[in-house]
């Protein structure tokens, strides 16, 4: 069975040591994406007071250019989403928890020039 989503990254915010910029790739046009089903599950604590993405953004194919954020969505039609947010408190021994299952994570490394030249992070 071929997997509908795929962790393409998991980069440091410089300017964060509690953030965490990830990057995924899902088999499925950006309309189907539900952002708020991306999540972290926190012992003890209610569902709701689980992190969520911050500042997501779509990018193209490649990962070069920003098509779309929260507040327009990309014009693609494609069957393909690629995506990036910002998620607070990330913690590495469990899986980020997503509307296609759990996704295990990698270790963080430096954020790629194609994406630090086109994202920044902003305080929520």
């Amino acid at each position: 069975m071929t997997k509908k989503i795929e962790l393409i990254g998991v980069y440091d915010v410089k300017e964060n040591k509690n953030v965490y910029l990830v990057e995924l790739g899902i088999k499925t046009n950006h309309e189907n994406v539900v952002i708020n089903k991306f999540t972290q599950a926190i012992d003890g604590k209610d569902r709701l007071d689980w992190q969520t993405p911050w500042d997501e953004k779509f990018l193209n194919i490649e990962g070069t250019r920003i098509t779309g954020d929260y507040m327009d969505s990309p014009t693609d039609t494609s069957n393909f989403t690629r995506l990036v947010f910002f998620f607070h408190f990330l913690d590495f021994d469990k899986p980020l928890l997503t509307q296609y299952g759990e996704l295990e994570l990698s270790n963080p490394e430096k954020v790629p020039e194609r994406i630090s030249s086109i994202i920044e992070y902003q305080k929520p």
